[in-house]
């Protein structure tokens, strides 16, 4: 599984790689971040009945921007020694080591399923959209109502990572993969043996509720094993395989829907299904940081996989720290998590700014696969084909995003590095210099606004190439340009809300994933009735305006967003004190 710097705990013998010392910076780093963290768990993980019991903080990167860390040596690009191979320092390597003690394989191996468990969310939404034509026709039902049993997946998707987030930020990760690939394995057999309307629209919903947790699951993991200065590049790629499977999906349903049925695409996603649930039942570790910390703490036994092929090495049994065992995991419902996060401020700038560009590119996906059959008399199999564009610019999207963010996030820390080098001596509080950007809402916002611009200039043109019955290669070409910009920005956001909400990760995503299918669980019922009302061209553009008056979530989160999250910190610190 490749090698890995030595650490504390390790009773192997060193490698000749792993005989560098580990640099002052870093162990004030650890030692700095244990601190942090364990006043983080505190706050948000213990009751006071839990308070003395004996618990591993949840170790997250914990981006504490109010907080300067001692690095000197550490300034500059961190790098994963697993994407940078022999070109990784000993400090970059010690630093990421620091933060996981999976091994850089195992990193890249775990996410990667995770990436895949994650694409049965936009795949089961997209695969459906090319057989809506066939489904009516079968069911004998009109396209509108076939429109809504969108909707109902749309709706259940939104609300049903509200009623997960309490269960997997209590219990972890690996139990909630395996609930929510049971339910969507069940909910996909049933699909297939359906032959009524009815049965569909709640299939489908119920469907939703398997599929939806697992793409805020897959962003929480990523949090638990990535250092955030490197974790832009890997929420890039994790959005790239959704990306693919809107590539993909309507592909595969065209295809199936042309040859054997609509049903057939639903035969398909159980055996997809069913592989996916025996893989994590067999091997997938838990990594939820306030249950096996770095990952050297052994998980309570129902957590724990078969094979422990992608498992953390663990401490030794001499050593100290291992005495410390995480508190047994409770399971607990708190389906007001994502709800209550929509008091801070700057979530619900988030929510409200990507729930509406979400909207937007949800309703044109839907809208085209009617205009193609009505406009340019295509079958199921050529309206699957029409959207590989929009797929594929989303892959692009995806990728260019998670490079956009680490060199963004690298300009940043430099330009916060000059301007305090470059204050005068007598303002100087003595703090060592930080190595983390204290101004990450700057940092990860920039590289969008070109983007955002971009995409609603796509979809005012996208709407009247349309309405003006050009070739139909101009439209296909556009909805390319639709679908990737509408991914930097939803990729970019997501990381936001996981670097601000670090220990409530998986309730925060969940929070986003809320607003944007309802907003376009609405958007879906209504693009219909408004296309025939006023015309393809002034529906896409009456779409595009409301995006832009949303930009102004984005501007005052830019302008406001480092005072609340002070504000926060600082309310935190407050609680802990008195509870103290």
């Amino acid at each position: 599984m490749g090698e890995r710097p030595i650490s504390a705990g390790d009773s192997s013998e060193p490698t000749p790689r792993e005989t560098h010392t580990l640099p002052t910076e870093t162990i004030q780093i650890r030692e700095m971040d244990m601190s942090r963290d364990t006043r983080e768990a505190s706050k948000t993980d213990q009751t006071p009945e839990a308070a003395t019991s004996q618990t591993v903080p949840e170790k997250t990167d914990s981006i504490v921007h109010d907080t300067k860390l001692a690095a000197p040596a550490l300034l500059g690009p961190v790098t994963d020694g697993a994407s940078s191979g022999s070109d990784a320092s000993p400090v970059e390597t010690d630093l990421m080591a620091a933060y996981s003690r999976f091994a850089p394989n195992q990193r890249i191996i775990i996410i990667a399923v995770a990436s895949t468990i994650g694409m049965l969310s936009p795949l089961s939404s997209n695969l459906y959209t090319p057989a809506i034509p066939a489904v009516a026709r079968d069911l004998g039902v009109s396209t509108d109502a076939i429109n809504l049993t969108i909707t109902s997946y749309l709706v259940l998707q939104g609300i049903s990572p509200t009623l997960w987030s309490s269960i997997g930020d209590s219990t972890g990760r690996r139990l909630l993969y395996l609930i929510a690939l049971t339910i969507y394995l069940a909910s996909c057999i049933g699909l297939a043996l359906s032959y009524n309307y009815p049965a569909v629209v709640a299939l489908r919903a119920i469907q939703a509720i398997g599929s939806a947790s697992t793409t805020a699951i897959g962003a929480s993991l990523i949090g638990d094993l990535i250092h955030v200065s490197r974790r832009g590049k890997y929420m890039g790629n994790y959005s790239a395989l959704g990306g693919a499977s809107t590539a993909f999906g309507p592909v595969i349903g065209g295809l199936f829907a042309q040859y054997t049925g609509w049903r057939g695409m639903f035969i398909f996603m159980s055996a997809f299904a069913a592989f996916l649930l025996l893989f994590t039942a067999l091997l997938l570790p838990e990594t939820k940081r306030g249950i096996v910390d770095d990952g050297s703490v052994h998980a309570p036994r129902y957590l724990r996989a078969p094979i422990k092929w992608l498992d953390a090495p663990k401490k030794s049994p001499t050593d100290a720290a291992a005495v410390a065992r995480p508190a047994a995991a409770k399971f607990r419902i708190d389906i007001g998590a994502p709800v209550r996060l929509l008091v801070e401020p700057e979530c619900l700038c988030i929510v409200l700014f990507t729930g509406v560009c979400y909207t937007v590119w949800q309703v044109t996906m839907v809208a085209t696969a009617t205009l193609y059959a009505e406009r340019y008399g295509l079958n199921e199999l050529s309206i699957g084909l029409t959207y590989i564009s929009n797929g594929v610019g989303s892959v692009c999207g995806s990728v260019l995003t998670g490079k956009l963010l680490d060199r963004e996030y690298k300009h940043q820390l430099k330009r916060e590095q000059q301007a305090a080098a470059a204050r005068p001596a007598e303002a100087d509080d003595g703090s060592p210099p930080a190595n983390e950007v204290q101004h990450i809402e700057l940092a990860r916002i920039k590289p969008v606004i070109i983007p955002t611009i971009g995409y609603l200039i796509s979809v005012v043109a996208l709407g009247w190439i349309i309405q003006s019955n050009v070739h139909i290669a101009a439209s296909i070409t556009m909805a390319f340009f639709v679908g990737g910009l509408n991914t930097i920005i939803l990729a970019v956001f997501s990381t936001l809300i996981v670097d601000l909400f670090r220990s409530q990760s998986f309730s925060a995503t969940a929070s986003m994933n809320l607003s944007r299918c309802l907003l376009s669980a609405g958007g879906t019922a209504a693009i219909g009735p408004l296309i025939r009302a006023v015309g393809v061209g002034w529906a896409f553009t009456l779409c595009a305006i409301i995006a832009l008056f949303s930009c102004s979530f984005v501007v005052l989160e830019l302008w406001r967003g480092r005072h609340w999250r002070a504000k926060r910190t600082a309310a935190a610190a407050q609680r802990e004190k008195e509870f103290q």
